[in-house]
């Protein structure tokens, strides 16, 4: 678990600090002084100086981040963050929010490429020359065995390939529980791939149907992939497609916990992350970098809505002061802090929620 908890901090951090040097890039590129880009928060561990930048290395691994010259507005020097255009503040604002689709991007596109296991909650992209192939035959796959189970005594866990019982091959879970329910209570020969290894074991099995016969659930699985000149294309598509999902789920759960008073059973963050990313390397590298591609895009979904204290926030604000609305730099702090204090709060739900729900 310790090993799980250090990659998952790892994955967290790098895509936290690809969010940042997204921002520091932008900025350096339009005359904006960089005081400080920090992996890590402080205290501080090593730091070095090189022109005008400080790059420090901080003693807690949560990420990372950069300070801009006039960001608070608390200078207005003509290398300041707040000398600059609006639209030079915006290109600065969104390069966090870009960096972290681009990576989701990359991703996407490999696996279009080489082939993406169908576990979204929508179709693939299919229109034009942009159609899916399958990659593997169907396959049914273990994504939970039942405790004190025939499944556990014959070693089956999640992420194994259900391959026959008795000789007998299943497209679903509706066939294997079928045919299960016939020979309830009786010896059967169960054969599986775990670790890329197939192995057969001779079980008894359960003889109470309504507590599981075999004891799995057990979901059929195959991967799709598209032509190299399609892939990109597909990649937009299955991030036009997560987008919307996730926007959902973000404003859902927040809504569920203003009118509710709980946390939406779709919404998980770190700390739930943490608690089934063992199982999902179970699954294969592909499932670890969908994975990876969701967080990456949710970081960029969530920080370009128009929240106080997130860099959508931020330039919402700006664009209200230019349209002309009479906000001072003081207050724009002050809600700002406000949004801070909010999400904290809201992240703090969240963390509860998970534990309660995994552990």
């Amino acid at each position: 678990m310790i090993l799980i908890i250090i990659l998952v901090l790892f994955i967290f951090s790098a895509l936290v600090i690809a969010h940042e040097w997204g921002h520091y890039i932008v900025a350096r590129r339009n005359g904006i002084r960089v005081h400080e880009f920090g992996i890590g928060f402080p205290p501080k561990l090593w730091g070095k100086k090189k022109g005008d930048t400080e790059y420090t290395i901080n003693l807690l691994p949560l990420g990372g981040f950069v300070r801009l010259e006039g960001e608070d507005n608390e200078s207005k020097g003509p290398k300041s963050f707040a000398s600059k255009s609006l639209w030079v503040k915006t290109k600065v604002l969104m390069a966090g929010v870009g960096m972290n689709a681009l990576i989701a991007y990359v991703i996407f596109v490999w696996l279009a490429a080489t082939g993406i296991p169908q576990i979204f909650p929508f179709k693939m992209p299919n229109v034009g020359f942009v159609q899916p192939i399958q990659a593997e035959a169907p396959k049914l796959v273990v994504f939970q065995v039942g405790k004190d189970s025939a499944a556990e005594a014959a070693g089956l866990s999640t992420g194994d390939t259900l391959v026959s019982l008795n000789g007998k091959t299943f497209a679903n879970e509706s066939e294997l529980k079928a045919y299960t329910g016939e020979i309830k209570g009786q010896k059967a020969t169960v054969v599986f791939v775990q670790g890329g290894e197939e192995k057969t074991r001779e079980v008894t099995l359960g003889a109470d149907p309504e507590k599981g016969v075999l004891g799995v659930v057990a979901l059929p699985q195959t991967k799709e992939k598209y032509t190299w000149y399609a892939a990109p294309f597909a990649a937009i598509g299955l991030m036009w497609q997560s987008l919307i999902a996730t926007v959902g789920a973000f404003l859902g759960a927040i809504w569920t916990l203003v009118s509710r008073f709980t946390v939406a059973e779709t919404v998980t963050g770190p700390v739930g992350v943490t608690a089934v990313f063992g199982q999902v390397m179970k699954f294969g590298l592909d499932y670890v970098l969908v994975l990876i591609a969701s967080i990456s895009l949710s970081l960029a979904v969530i920080n370009a809505l128009p929240l106080p204290a997130l860099d959508g926030g931020r330039l919402f604000l700006l664009v209200l002061r230019r349209i002309g609305l009479p906000i001072s730099e003081k207050q724009e702090g002050w809600v700002h802090l406000a949004g801070f204090v909010a999400l904290i709060l809201f992240g703090i739900i969240i963390a509860v929620s998970d534990v309660t729900r995994f552990f």
